[in-house]
């Protein structure tokens, strides 16, 4: 298989979902360059805007809600539901209807994370789905917006033909994490590599091995971090992902 053109991180948030990438045609002094990818999503009735960051939200439309070309986004690939920002902004009127921590709900042993469960105590003529079909339609809507703002048309630069790492707690069981690269597979996704969150590390001045915990954080003014802390040490780098 030939090297992808892209290399591409997502990070499956419990609250926001994130996309970085480099291009591996383009090389600078220090490295190639690491950049946002900005999802088009609905933030309001008739308005998609990007948005370095997707709100890990999915809203139940209920019938004639709303009318679908309010939500209508430049690939129309959904009906009956919202995912992002305006998820989230309209969940917060009616939360009866909205899905949330999806990626939480994977790591639940106590529940079928396969059955329709979602969302959480909603009347019953309000739609439910899994679990895993709630995480599958937040990589979906990354698939279908990187599709159409990056790859646009070219099928060599779709998503799924990229060397993708998928971010997994090192918290989750061989169950949940298998349940999230099955939510992958299911938004078009087949190929990937799982990425632990906590990573071994070494200390450096003895060579003894330390365990630390990794932190992905992505600041207002456009840079992410990715923090290494172990106890009361911590280190960290720094990417600046700001647009040109």
């Amino acid at each position: 298989m030939e090297p992808s053109r892209y290399i591409v991180g997502i990070d499956l948030g419990t609250t926001n979902c994130a996309v970085a990438y480099t291009d591996t045609f383009e090389h600078e002094d220090d490295g190639s360059k690491i950049r946002l990818f900005r999802i088009p999503q609905v933030v309001a009735p008739g308005t998609v805007e990007e948005r370095q960051l997707l709100p890990s939200f999915s809203y139940q439309l209920g019938t004639g809600e709303l009318p679908q070309v309010s939500l209508d986004l430049p690939w129309q690939d959904e009906t009956g539901f919202v995912v992002g920002t305006f998820a989230g902004e309209r969940g917060a009127e009616v939360p009866d209807r909205v899905i949330s921590s999806s990626k939480s709900w994977l790591s639940y042993s106590g529940a079928d994370r396969t059955a329709p469960l979602l969302p959480w105590g909603a009347r019953e003529e309000v739609p439910h789905i899994s679990p895993i079909e709630a995480s599958s339609r937040l990589l979906k809507r990354i698939r279908n917006a990187w599709n159409h703002v990056i790859a646009a048309g070219a099928p060599d630069f779709l998503l799924e033909s990229q060397e993708i790492f998928l971010t997994v707690p090192a918290s989750f069981d061989a169950t949940a994490r298998e349940l999230t690269v099955r939510a992958a597979e299911m938004a078009g996704i087949e190929e990937l590599v799982p990425l632990e969150t906590e990573l071994p590390a070494e200390e450096g001045q003895k060579g003894t091995p330390v365990r630390v915990r990794l932190r992905i954080k992505v600041t207002e003014i456009g840079t992410l971090e990715l923090w290494f802390v172990s106890g009361a040490r911590r280190w960290k780098l720094e990417f600046n992902v700001r647009q040109p």
